[in-house]
C-alpha cells in the first residue's frame, strides 16, 4: 500500500523548532480546514459507529462551525500559554459544555456520544490541554453536582454549563503520608491540605476536593474565594499548555456540612470509577484525534519531501514507521469504539478503559517523536 494513501492529508505541518510546538503550531495553522474537519468526522464516526454518530451529527456539524482552532487560539495567553476565562465562556455560549448532562437537569442531554463529539473537535483544534479542562468541567464536576443536594446543584450546575464558572478536581496529595484531611466541627467541615497538579486550578471558582474524613474518603465542594484557599504555584508544563495546572493550599478552610458531596468508601468508589472511566475514555478519544492529525500532516510532508531521488516516506525505515503509525490509529479507533459499547455494561470496563487511555496517549506521543525526527533537519537527521 503506498504510504501517501494511509490517511487523507491535512494542510500544514509541524514547526521544525521542536516537540513543544508540534501539535499547537501544526493544528492552529491547519485552522480547521474542510479536509481536517472531514478527517475528524470520519474518525469520530469510526469511534461511535454509524448509528450513534447519526444521533449527534447535527451537533457535531454545528459545533464544527463555531469551535475552530483559530478562535481557540485567540483565547491563549501570551505565546502559547493557557487559555483565559473567556475560553470557557465561549464554549458555554456555543453549547460545548455540559453536553452529556441530562436536559432535565440543565444540560444539553446528548449523553456520552455528545461529550465525545466535543472532545474530538477540541482535540483537532488544540494540543490536548483544553480537552482536559473542558472534561474536568463537564464530566467530573457536573457529575458530582448532579449527586449533590438540590440547592447546591441548582446554584452551581447552570454556571458550569454556561461557562460562567470554572471547576477543578483536587486529587493529588504531596505524598501518601501527607493526605488532605477533613473534620466536622459543628455545622461545618474544616479542610486542611495541599493538592498538586490541579487542572484548571489557577482560574477555577469551585474546587471539588478529595479528602480523608475519618476512616473514609470524601469529596467536598469548596468555593475558591473562601478564606484559607490559595494558589501556591502555577506549573510551567512542557505539554497540554493550553490549560493551567496549579498547586492549591487549603488552610483550615470552613464550608457548610451540605458541601460534603460524597462519603462512604464503596459507594464513592463506584461513582468515582464511573466518572473517571468517562474522563479516561475522553482522553483516549482526544489522543486518537491528535494522533490522526499529526499522522495526516507528517504523511503529507514525508510524501512531498524528496531525499536521494525519492520521497522521504518511500525509504524503507520511514515507510515501516509510518505504516506502523497507521496501524496504531486503527487499533486506537477500534479500542475507543469497544469502550463506548462497554461503558456501564461490563464489570471490567474500569481497567480496560484505563489501559486504553495509556495505549492511545503513548501511541500519540510516539508519533509526535517520529514526526519530529522526519521533519528535523529537513529529513537529514
Amino acid at each position: 500500500m503506498p504510504t501517501a494513501q494511509l490517511n487523507p492529508p491535512c494542510n500544514g505541518l509541524a514547526s521544525p523548532e521542536g516537540p513543544a510546538t508540534l501539535n499547537t503550531r501544526f493544528l492552529v495553522e491547519s485552522a480547521q480546514s474542510g479536509a481536517e474537519t472531514d478527517a475528524t468526522r470520519f474518525r469520530l464516526k469510526g469511534m461511535l459507529g454509524a448509528t450513534e454518530y447519526a444521533s449527534i451529527e447535527a451537533l457535531f456539524s454545528r459545533l464544527a462551525r463555531e469551535v475552530t482552532a483559530e478562535r481557540l487560539a485567540g483565547f491563549r495567553r501570551g505565546d502559547g500559554g493557557s487559555v483565559t476565562r473567556e475560553a470557557f465562556s465561549f464554549l458555554g455560549g456555543v453549547g460545548a459544555l455540559g453536553v452529556g448532562v441530562p436536559a432535565d437537569r440543565g444540560g444539553h442531554g446528548h449523553g456520552l456520544t455528545g461529550s465525545l463529539a466535543v472532545t474530538t473537535l477540541l482535540a483537532a483544534c488544540d494540543e490536548g490541554g483544553l480537552v482536559l479542562g473542558a472534561n474536568v468541567q463537564s464530566e467530573v464536576a457536573c457529575s458530582w453536582l448532579l449527586r449533590a443536594e438540590a440547592d447546591i446543584c441548582e446554584t452551581h450546575l447552570p454556571r458550569l454549563v454556561s461557562g460562567q464558572s470554572i471547576a477543578c478536581q483536587c486529587d493529588t496529595d504531596p505524598s501518601a503520608d501527607e493526605p488532605t484531611l477533613a473534620e466536622v466541627d459543628g455545622d461545618e467541615i474544616v479542610v486542611t491540605g495541599i493538592k498538586h497538579y490541579v487542572v484548571n486550578g489557577d482560574q477555577a471558582d469551585l474546587c471539588f476536593v478529595a479528602a480523608r474524613m475519618g476512616p473514609s474518603p470524601a469529596i467536598i465542594l469548596i468555593d475558591k474565594s473562601r478564606p484559607g484557599v490559595s494558589v501556591e504555584k502555577v506549573w510551567d508544563k512542557l505539554g497540554t499548555r493550553s490549560i493551567d495546572s496549579a498547586s492549591i493550599r487549603f488552610d483550615a478552610v470552613r464550608v457548610p456540612k451540605s458541601h460534603l458531596l460524597s462519603r462512604h468508601g464503596l459507594r464513592q468508589m463506584i461513582v468515582w470509577n464511573e466518572v473517571m472511566s468517562r474522563l479516561r475514555l475522553s482522553i483516549a478519544a482526544a489522543a486518537t484525534i491528535i494522533h490522526g492529525c499529526v499522522l495526516d500532516g507528517i504523511m503529507a510532508h514525508a510524501s512531498a519531501r524528496r531525499l536521494g531521488g525519492r520521497p522521504l516516506a518511500a525509504w524503507p525505515v520511514n515507510h515501516h514507521a509510518l505504516s506502523q503509525a497507521a496501524a496504531d490509529e486503527q487499533l486506537m479507533i477500534a479500542g475507543v469504539a469497544g469502550a463506548v459499547r462497554r461503558l456501564g455494561r461490563s464489570p471490567d470496563v474500569v481497567s480496560r478503559v484505563a489501559q486504553l487511555k495509556w495505549f492511545c496517549v503513548e501511541r500519540a506521543c510516539d508519533l509526535a517523536r517520529l514526526a519530529c525526527d522526519l521533519e528535523g533537519g529537513r529529513g537529514y537527521m
